[in-house]
């Protein structure tokens, strides 16, 4: 056995060795096959690595083709065991489902917010046209005892006949003598079971519009012109009933508001009646 220098490093090896102990250099073509190399970098690497020098990268060998792969990296670099892998898996289908679950829930959720809305709208409307429906009938029956108020008063000063009015106007009825003061009249007119028994109505009527635009106060999306319409509505209605209630002023400043309030209420009204929208059918 000679010694000969190594062609890669120079150092001093023997003539039969089949591997460069210096530089790790191999001469041997059976071993060749069989070197180690680093699959990430080239790097050359001995048995018992179990790390690349060069780049640092986990190794494990193939026994058969000697050659070296990077260990399978999972999850920041370390490998799962399998009882890692089945929670991992469990918190994905867990997370899956809490989606599914979530969009699921959302799609009742509007659904069921759809109906409500649906539902208060439709009941609104309902509650509109009775308080319309209530108004009406009190205002019809304020005007009527205004008109006849205003016809005993008239024919007090004026001392004219009318058979709806004598009882009210004349103290004796075959005398035919007219009372000289009108509010003596109007108190005799104000008297009357008849006058009491529609004025009682028309107070009752007043309590059942009140308590009834109490629930108006907060409208639906949608419907706020039409709260603001029943609010003038009402404020006429109010009117022209306080008038029958209790009459005040002169004949003349009397005639003329009851006039005005008239107008007032029929033009909320028609308006109402152009802004009421169908109801919401059920999709």
């Amino acid at each position: 056995m000679a010694i000969i220098k190594c062609p890669e490093c120079g150092q001093d090896i023997s003539d039969k060795a089949m591997k460069c102990i210096h530089c790790g250099k191999i001469f041997n073509e059976e071993l060749k096959k069989k070197e180690l190399k680093c699959t990430e970098c080239g790097e050359v690497l001995s048995e018992t690595d179990k790390v690349c020098k060069n780049c640092g990268c986990p190794i494990e060998k193939n026994a058969e083709a000697g050659e070296t792969k990077p260990q399978q990296v999972e999850v920041a670099g370390i490998k799962m065991e399998q009882r890692t892998k089945k929670i991992i898996i469990g918190i994905i289908i867990a997370l899956v489902f809490c989606i599914g679950g979530g969009a699921t829930y959302k799609v009742y959720s509007d659904k069921k917010a759809e109906k409500e809305y649906r539902e208060s709208y439709n009941a609104y409307i309902d509650d509109l046209k009775k308080a319309q429906s209530l108004m009406l009938n009190g205002g019809g029956d304020a005007e009527t005892i205004i008109n006849l108020t205003l016809n005993v008063w008239s024919n007090t000063i004026y001392k004219e006949r009318d058979s709806e009015t004598d009882k009210y106007t004349i103290s004796n009825q075959g005398s035919g003598i007219f009372y000289d003061d009108f509010n003596e009249s109007l108190g005799h007119l104000y008297a009357d079971s008849s006058t009491q028994s529609v004025l009682s109505k028309i107070e009752a009527n007043q309590v059942s519009v009140k308590e009834i635009m109490k629930k108006l106060q907060m409208p639906p999306e949608g419907l706020d012109k039409c709260y603001d319409t029943i609010s003038d509505l009402y404020e006429a209605y109010k009117s022209l009933t306080d008038m029958a209630i209790s009459p005040s002023g002169n004949y003349n400043s009397f005639s003329s508001k009851k006039s005005d309030t008239v107008s007032d209420f029929m033009s909320a009204y028609d308006k109402l009646d152009s802004q009421l929208p169908e109801k919401i059918n059920k999709k």
